[in-house]
């Protein structure tokens, strides 16, 4: 991992800093101060918003989406989400998942060694499992895909451009949910389509939003959590020979990958969750006063060394590294964090099961990242194996 990106965070818990646009705010990275953060009413999303902290770019909608309100109306929005992310679906969703990665394995086995796994599997596993999960056609993902790339762009392509794909994903979406009728029963749009026209709780622009979010964040993150995770798992061969030997221990990886890989690209300690606060709020060591801009950074937070010791080493011994906020805290804790584990747990089962002597292609230091994104994602995965 980026020693640069691991080392400011090193300093105070909570600590006065100066913005890129020279204001003042106040970065929280401590374990337990950003739990606090994340889940006490005092910090408010709605006014962060309000006062624009954090939206660089225009707004598409006209309203605040769903991580942008407090309750009640992020309750209201996320509860009318919360069902097709139920634990029940995500169980059920279990076979369907196995059945895409195996098939995507199984291309990936025939054409034979190298090849690049990111291409392969990292992103067509959640993309197809997020299209089914909302009721988006698969074969949309043509458009989608490239929309979702410039979208969470910071300079990779210019601002138009990016504000462009935003409106056009955004009228993709409004397309579907305006004949959601059309859309599989039990899929997010038509359920969402349902509480729109039955029961009248949510607006066309709501639905819009739910979806847009979802289907972004439903397979970006997954996608790139993949690959850098199997990056770690494979860069330390001693721990990733004993998950091999013991697959049954996949799913108690999956905390450690979690807590260790850092997705965002920034390496600015000023990067993460905006929040207001409310009101004079003590927080660690320090008081912070009433209607200023709070920075919380949940992966900082996972490299907490109060809360993890050596928190740089990947140790899938770790007992507590299900400890982790890596999908967030409280009421705003990311509503797919089952789906991503489930996903997580599926691919690298199937890997470690059907491809003996799994290994990089290349060293490590060789892999190539993406550049000016949100994320910070491999270029490409090349792996090869024994056959």
């Amino acid at each position: 991992m980026p020693t640069a990106v691991r080392g400011f965070w090193r300093e105070a818990p909570v600590r006065e800093v100066t913005t890129e646009d020279g204001g003042k705010a106040w970065l929280v990275t401590g374990m337990a101060e950003v739990r606090t953060v994340l889940s006490d009413p005092r910090f408010s999303r709605a006014e962060a918003h309000r006062r624009g902290a954090g939206t660089g770019r225009a707004a598409v909608f006209s309203r605040p989406g769903m991580h942008d309100l407090d309750p009640p109306e992020h309750t209201r929005l996320r509860q009318a989400a919360a069902s097709a992310f139920s634990v029940r679906r995500i169980r059920a969703l279990r076979p369907r998942v196995e059945q895409i990665t195996g098939e995507l394995l199984a291309g990936v086995h025939d054409a034979g060694p190298p090849a690049d796994l990111n291409a392969a599997l990292c992103f067509p596993l959640p993309v197809a499992v997020i299209c089914e999960i909302l009721g988006v056609p698969y074969e949309d993902r043509h458009l989608f895909r490239p929309w979702s790339e410039q979208i969470t762009s910071t300079n990779a392509y210019p601002p138009e451009q990016a504000m462009a794909a935003r409106r056009a994903l955004v009228d993709y979406i409004a397309a579907l949910a305006a004949d959601a009728d059309r859309c599989p029963e039990g899929s997010l749009l038509r359920d969402l389509a349902t509480v729109r026209d039955v029961q009248g709780r949510l607006s066309e622009e709501e639905v819009v939003q739910i979806v847009f979010g979802v289907l972004v964040a439903g397979h970006e993150t997954t996608a790139n959590m993949l690959g850098k995770g199997l990056v770690a798992l494979l860069d330390h061969p001693d721990q990733f020979a004993t998950v091999r030997a013991d697959p049954s221990l996949v799913p108690s990886v999956i905390d450690e990958v979690l807590r260790y890989v850092v997705l965002s690209a920034s390496t600015d300690p000023h990067e993460g969750l905006h929040l207001v606060t409310t009101c004079d709020v003590e927080l660690g060591d320090v008081t912070i006063p009433a209607h200023n801009v709070v920075l919380a950074s949940p992966s900082a937070a996972n490299l907490d060394p109060r809360a993890f010791p050596e928190p740089d080493r990947f140790d899938l011994g770790r007992d507590n590294a299900g400890d982790h906020v890596a999908f967030g805290h409280g009421m705003h804790r990311c509503l797919g964090a089952q789906l991503a584990r489930l996903e997580l747990e599926v691919a690298y089962t199937a890997l470690l099961r059907e491809f003996p002597g799994l290994r990089l292609d290349v060293p490590v230091g060789e892999l190539a990242y993406t550049s000016g994104m949100v994320l910070k994602g491999l270029r490409a995965l090349p792996i090869t194996w024994n056959t």
